[in-house]
C-alpha cells in the first residue's frame, strides 16, 4: 500500500481514440511499468484544438470505445472531463481540473508523442502547464531525436520542464488507418480489442452510408419494438456483406436492408386501409393475412413520408416479403438478408447462410421449398409474386445447367 505521506504518480493520457487501438494500450502500458506509475488516467478529448475529422466518432462513442478497451487493465481508468466540455477543449484546463481533486503530495504525468513536445510551445498557457506536470514523450525507432533533444535541453533550462523520454517498440497501428481500413470493408481485427471491434460494427461508424441512414435508424428504434428494431439492424449488416459480394452498391444495400420493416408491426385493420390507399394489388394471400403487404406499404410510406424516391432501394424494400419475377441484384440481396439475418433461428437456416454467398437464387429456392411444408401446415396461401419468383428463377437455372 503506498503511504500517504508519498502521493500516487498518475499518468494522463489524452487523445481524440478515434479509434483506440493496440498501439494506444501498449504504450500506456510499457509507461505505466517503466515509470511506476500507480495509474494511467485515458481521458478521450471533447474537441480538439488541432483536429478537425469529416469520418470520426462522435465524442459519447469515442468515450464508450476508450471504456471498453481499458476495462481489463485495473491500472487504467477513464475520466469524462473533457468530453462533457462544449467546445474545444485545452490541455491545461483538464490538467487544472484534475489538479483540483488530488493531494498535493500526488504527481502527474502528462503521456504524448515525442512530436508534441516540439510543439509544446505552441499550447495554450505551456508555461503554467509546464509547471503542473512532468511529461513523458513517446518516440519510435526511426524517430529524429537529435532536433528533439535539443528542444527538450532549451525547454528544461528556460522553463525547468521536467521532460523524459520512452521508448516504445515500432507498432504499424494508427487510427487513421482503422478507418479507412473499415471505411475499404478490410479487416480490422487484431489491430484493436475485440469489444472496440465489435463496438464499431454495431454503431456503423467510419463507413460510407446512405444521407438517410441515421435518420431512419432513429426513427425505426422509435416506431418498431426492440426485437423488430435490432433484426433491422442486423438485415442491414448482412445486406451490407452480400453487396460486398456480389458487387451491389453497399449504401443502398444496407439502407434497404435497415428500412425493410417499416411497417411490419402495423395492425391488419390499417394494413389493409393503406393497401386500398396505395392501390396495392390485394392478392388473394394479403386478403387471408394482411401484415404479407408490409413491405410494399413501407415502400410507398418511405416515398410519401420521407422522399426517398430511389425505385431500386423502393423496389428492395417493396419484395423483400414475398418475391416478384426478375428481381434486381439489390432486391434479391435484402430478401436474402432478410432470412439470414444472426438472430434468425430456424430449422435450416445454417445452411442458407453458407449458400447466401455462393449463390442468392440457389439460397431463395432452398428456403421457399424449406417453407412449402410450413405453408402447408398453417394452410397459408402462397402470394402469386412468389410463384412467378420460383418459376422464374429455375428457368434460369433450367437454361444456364
Amino acid at each position: 500500500m503506498v503511504s500517504e505521506s508519498v502521493g500516487r504518480r498518475i499518468g494522463i493520457m489524452g487523445g481524440t481514440f478515434d479509434p483506440i487501438h493496440f498501439g494506444h494500450l501498449m504504450l500506456a502500458e510499457q509507461i505505466r511499468t517503466s515509470f511506476h506509475l500507480d495509474e494511467v488516467l485515458f481521458i478521450p478529448v471533447g474537441k480538439a484544438p488541432h483536429k478537425s475529422l469529416t469520418d470520426a466518432a462522435d465524442k459519447m462513442q469515442r468515450y464508450e470505445m476508450t471504456k471498453l478497451a481499458i476495462e481489463s487493465n485495473p491500472y487504467f481508468k477513464i475520466s469524462d472531463i473533457e468530453i462533457k466540455q462544449i467546445g474545444t477543449t485545452y490541455t491545461i484546463d483538464t490538467v487544472k481540473a484534475i489538479k483540483k481533486t488530488l493531494s498535493d503530495r500526488d504527481e502527474l504525468y502528462f503521456i504524448t508523442g515525442a512530436d508534441a513536445i516540439l510543439q509544446l510551445e505552441s499550447w495554450k498557457e505551456y508555461v503554467e502547464l509546464i509547471n503542473l506536470v512532468s511529461f513523458i514523450g513517446a518516440t519510435r525507432p526511426g524517430f529524429d531525436t537529435h532536433a528533439l533533444a535539443d528542444k527538450i535541453e532549451n525547454l528544461k533550462l528556460r522553463y525547468g520542464a521536467q521532460i523524459e523520454l520512452s521508448y516504445v517498440p515500432a507498432l504499424a497501428i494508427s487510427s487513421t488507418d482503422i478507418r479507412e481500413r473499415v471505411r475499404e470493408e478490410k479487416s480490422i481485427k487484431y489491430l484493436l480489442p475485440e469489444s472496440v471491434e465489435r463496438f464499431i460494427y454495431d454503431n456503423f461508424l467510419y463507413r460510407l452510408h446512405h444521407p438517410m441512414f441515421f435518420i431512419m435508424k432513429d426513427q425505426l428504434q422509435s416506431r418498431l419494438s426492440t426485437k423488430r428494431f435490432n433484426h433491422c439492424v442486423e438485415t442491414a449488416h448482412i445486406s451490407r456483406q452480400l453487396a460486398i459480394t456480389y458487387g451491389a452498391q453497399t449504401e443502398k444495400a444496407e439502407f434497404a436492408g435497415l428500412c425493410h420493416d417499416y411497417a411490419k408491426e402495423i395492425k391488419n385493420k390499417e394494413m389493409l386501409q393503406l393497401v386500398k390507399k396505395f392501390g396495392i394489388i390485394e392478392d388473394d394471400s394479403i386478403v387471408a393475412t394482411p401484415n404479407l403487404a408490409h413491405g410494399e406499404v413501407a415502400a410507398a410510406l418511405l416515398k410519401s413520408e420521407y422522399q426517398i424516391n430511389d425505385e431500386e432501394i423502393l423496389d428492395a424494400i417493396r419484395w423483400h416479403t414475398y418475391g416478384i419475377k426478375n428481381m434486381s441484384l439489390l432486391s434479391k440481396i435484402v430478401y436474402v438478408a432478410d432470412i439470414i439475418e444472426t438472430s434468425r433461428d430456424f430449422e435450416g437456416v445454417d445452411i442458407l447462410r453458407k449458400l447466401a454467398f455462393l449463390s442468392l437464387d440457389e439460397t431463395i429456392l432452398t428456403f421457399n421449398s424449406q417453407c412449402e411444408q410450413f405453408l402447408s401446415k398453417k394452410k397459408l396461401i402462397l402470394h402469386k409474386n412468389t410463384k412467378e419468383m420460383i418459376d422464374q428463377i429455375k428457368k434460369v437455372k433450367t437454361i444456364r445447367d
